[in-house]
Protein backbone atom coordinates (compact mmCIF):
# COMPACT_ATOMS: atom_id res chain seq x y z
CA UNK A 1 0.00 0.00 0.00
CA UNK A 2 1.34 3.16 -0.72
CA UNK A 3 0.79 5.49 1.55
CA UNK A 4 -0.17 9.79 0.79
CA UNK A 5 3.57 10.94 1.80
CA UNK A 6 4.80 8.59 -1.02
CA UNK A 7 2.46 9.51 -3.41
CA UNK A 8 2.63 13.69 -2.83
CA UNK A 9 6.37 13.30 -3.04
CA UNK A 10 6.96 14.45 -6.91
CA UNK A 11 4.70 17.12 -6.58
CA UNK A 12 6.11 18.64 -2.97
CA UNK A 13 9.46 18.01 -3.80
CA UNK A 14 8.60 20.15 -7.59
CA UNK A 15 7.10 22.83 -6.16
CA UNK A 16 5.18 25.13 -5.33
CA UNK A 17 6.95 27.61 -7.18
CA UNK A 18 8.28 30.61 -4.50
CA UNK A 19 8.53 33.65 -5.58
CA UNK A 20 11.76 33.94 -3.19
CA UNK A 21 15.09 35.39 -4.12
CA UNK A 22 18.25 33.86 -4.79
CA UNK A 23 19.33 30.97 -2.12
CA UNK A 24 23.01 29.71 -1.74
CA UNK A 25 23.45 25.91 -2.06
CA UNK A 26 26.96 25.06 -1.33
CA UNK A 27 30.74 26.34 -2.53
CA UNK A 28 31.55 26.12 -6.08
CA UNK A 29 33.91 23.07 -4.70
CA UNK A 30 31.39 21.07 -3.30
CA UNK A 31 30.18 19.98 -6.76
CA UNK A 32 32.19 17.95 -8.82
CA UNK A 33 33.21 18.21 -12.40
CA UNK A 34 30.90 16.82 -14.61
CA UNK A 35 28.55 15.62 -11.86
CA UNK A 36 25.16 17.13 -9.99
CA UNK A 37 24.29 17.24 -6.32
CA UNK A 38 20.93 17.37 -4.91
CA UNK A 39 19.57 20.28 -2.51
CA UNK A 40 16.61 21.87 -1.37
CA UNK A 41 15.96 25.16 -2.12
CA UNK A 42 12.64 26.99 -1.20
CA UNK A 43 11.65 23.27 -0.36
CA UNK A 44 11.50 22.73 -3.79
CA UNK A 45 14.00 19.37 -5.01
CA UNK A 46 16.95 20.54 -7.23
CA UNK A 47 19.86 19.36 -9.19
CA UNK A 48 22.76 21.55 -9.52
CA UNK A 49 25.18 20.58 -12.43
CA UNK A 50 28.64 21.72 -13.07
CA UNK A 51 30.09 21.06 -16.99
CA UNK A 52 33.46 21.26 -17.74
CA UNK A 53 34.48 23.82 -20.46
CA UNK A 54 32.47 23.39 -24.03
CA UNK A 55 35.68 24.42 -25.77
CA UNK A 56 39.73 24.54 -24.89
CA UNK A 57 39.70 28.03 -22.46
CA UNK A 58 35.84 28.10 -22.33
CA UNK A 59 34.14 28.73 -18.45
CA UNK A 60 32.61 25.68 -16.50
CA UNK A 61 28.93 25.70 -17.21
CA UNK A 62 26.22 25.71 -14.47
CA UNK A 63 22.81 24.64 -14.66
CA UNK A 64 19.81 23.71 -12.47
CA UNK A 65 17.00 21.27 -12.79
CA UNK A 66 14.30 19.65 -10.55
CA UNK A 67 15.85 16.57 -8.75
CA UNK A 68 12.38 14.59 -9.36
CA UNK A 69 12.60 12.35 -12.36
CA UNK A 70 9.55 13.02 -14.31
CA UNK A 71 9.20 9.74 -15.80
CA UNK A 72 8.73 7.95 -12.05
CA UNK A 73 8.45 10.69 -10.02
CA UNK A 74 11.74 9.71 -7.76
CA UNK A 75 14.04 11.91 -6.72
CA UNK A 76 17.47 10.73 -8.63
CA UNK A 77 17.82 13.38 -11.34
CA UNK A 78 21.51 15.01 -9.62
CA UNK A 79 22.69 11.27 -10.07
CA UNK A 80 22.37 11.56 -13.35
CA UNK A 81 24.81 11.09 -16.46
CA UNK A 82 25.99 14.68 -17.61
CA UNK A 83 26.83 14.40 -21.46
CA UNK A 84 25.76 16.60 -25.06
CA UNK A 85 24.64 15.59 -28.09
CA UNK A 86 26.24 15.30 -31.13
CA UNK A 87 24.84 18.42 -32.59
CA UNK A 88 26.15 21.62 -33.77
CA UNK A 89 26.74 23.47 -30.82
CA UNK A 90 26.45 20.52 -28.56
CA UNK A 91 23.15 20.03 -26.39
CA UNK A 92 24.65 19.80 -23.08
CA UNK A 93 22.48 16.69 -21.07
CA UNK A 94 21.59 14.70 -18.25
CA UNK A 95 20.63 10.89 -18.46
CA UNK A 96 18.01 10.18 -15.84
CA UNK A 97 20.01 7.00 -13.67
CA UNK A 98 16.58 5.20 -13.88
CA UNK A 99 15.26 5.07 -17.24
CA UNK A 100 17.83 6.72 -19.46
CA UNK A 101 16.11 9.22 -21.16
CA UNK A 102 18.39 12.54 -21.67
CA UNK A 103 16.84 15.99 -20.80
CA UNK A 104 18.53 19.10 -22.44
CA UNK A 105 19.81 21.22 -19.37
CA UNK A 106 19.16 24.52 -20.87
CA UNK A 107 15.44 23.94 -21.38
CA UNK A 108 13.91 20.75 -19.67
CA UNK A 109 12.73 19.05 -22.75
CA UNK A 110 13.29 15.35 -23.16
CA UNK A 111 15.12 14.66 -26.30
CA UNK A 112 13.82 11.39 -26.33
CA UNK A 113 9.91 11.82 -25.11
CA UNK A 114 8.17 15.00 -25.84
CA UNK A 115 6.27 14.50 -22.72
CA UNK A 116 8.33 14.96 -20.46
CA UNK A 117 9.97 17.62 -19.19
CA UNK A 118 12.34 18.97 -16.13
CA UNK A 119 11.33 22.32 -14.51
CA UNK A 120 14.83 24.55 -14.55
CA UNK A 121 16.25 26.96 -12.19
CA UNK A 122 17.89 29.88 -12.49
CA UNK A 123 21.68 29.07 -11.01
CA UNK A 124 24.83 31.62 -10.35
CA UNK A 125 28.34 31.95 -9.02
CA UNK A 126 29.15 34.14 -7.06
CA UNK A 127 32.19 35.47 -5.44
CA UNK A 128 32.24 36.80 -1.76
CA UNK A 129 34.43 39.33 -1.86
CA UNK A 130 33.60 40.34 1.99
CA UNK A 131 33.81 37.42 3.79
CA UNK A 132 35.97 34.07 3.23
CA UNK A 133 33.50 32.21 2.09
CA UNK A 134 34.47 31.90 -1.31
CA UNK A 135 33.10 31.31 -4.64
CA UNK A 136 29.50 30.33 -4.11
CA UNK A 137 26.75 28.26 -5.93
CA UNK A 138 23.11 30.39 -6.02
CA UNK A 139 20.22 28.82 -7.10
CA UNK A 140 16.28 30.80 -7.78
CA UNK A 141 13.51 28.49 -8.09
CA UNK A 142 12.20 28.85 -11.40
CA UNK A 143 8.80 29.08 -12.53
Amino acid sequence: MTSQLHRDLPERLNGPRSTAGWQDVCGVDEVPVDRGVAALVDGVAVAVFRLSPSEVGGAEEWYAVSHVDPATGAPVMARGLVGSTADEPPVPTVASPLHKQRYDLRTGRCLDDGTLALVVHEVEVVIDAETDRGARVRVRPGA
